[in-house]
C-alpha cells in the first residue's frame, strides 16, 4: 500500500492527528486525507458435481497453497464479473454464479496488507480445466480432501451443497 509522506495534492508535508476517531496522516493545507482502504477481492467457490474445484496457487501470496480462484475487483467491473473473469483466468472453466456466500476482511501480511473479499458460490461449466498462468494447478476435490483450513472457511456451504441436488 502506497505510503504518502507528502499531499498528493499540494505536496504540502503531511501531518498525524485525529481524523474521524482514528490516527490518519491529512494536509494541514488542503485537508486531504490520507484514508488506508482494504484491496477489493473476488472469490469463486466453484462448484461441479459436488466436488470443489481449487488452484495450486503459482504466485505469492500463499505460493504452492490450494485455494480458490480469486483475485482484485478491477475498476469499472462488479464483483461478479470479476468472481466470473478470474475463474477463467485461473482455471480456464466459466461458471453460473448461484449466489453470495459472504463478505470477509483479511489481512495478508505477506504482500497485500487489508482486503476485503466478496465470495461467491458458482456453479461450473463442464468444460476442460487449463490452468492460467497465475496457478500451477487446477483440479476438483471431494468434500473429504479438500484442505482443513478450507474445510473451516466454508462448512455451511459444504453442509448445503452435500445436501442439495443442484451440484
Amino acid at each position: 500500500m502506497k505510503e504518502y509522506n507528502y499531499c498528493p495534492i499540494c505536496a504540502t508535508s503531511l501531518q498525524m492527528g485525529m481524523i474521524e476517531g482514528r490516527k490518519r496522516k491529512y494536509c494541514p493545507e488542503c485537508d486531504f486525507v490520507d484514508y488506508k482502504n482494504p484491496l477489493p477481492v473476488a472469490l469463486a467457490v466453484a462448484v461441479k458435481d459436488k466436488r470443489f474445484l481449487l488452484i495450486k496457487r503459482g504466485l505469492p501470496p500463499r505460493k504452492g497453497m490450494w485455494g480458490a480462484a480469486s483475485g482484485f475487483i478491477e475498476i469499472g467491473e462488479t464483483p461478479e464479473e470479476a468472481c466470473l473473469r478470474e475463474l477463467k483466468e485461473e482455471t480456464g472453466v466459466s461458471g453460473e454464479i448461484v449466489k453470495l456466500v459472504g463478505v470477509i476482511r483479511i489481512d495478508d501480511k505477506e504482500i497485500y496488507g487489508d482486503m476485503l473479499i466478496v465470495a461467491y458460490l458458482v456453479k461450473v461449466k463442464d468444460e476442460k480445466l487449463a490452468p492460467g498462468s497465475e496457478a500451477e494447478d487446477a483440479r476438483f476435490f471431494d468434500i473429504a480432501e479438500l484442505p482443513g483450513y478450507y474445510s473451516f472457511f466454508l462448512k455451511d456451504i459444504i453442509e448445503e451443497i452435500q445436501n442439495q441436488e443442484v451440484f
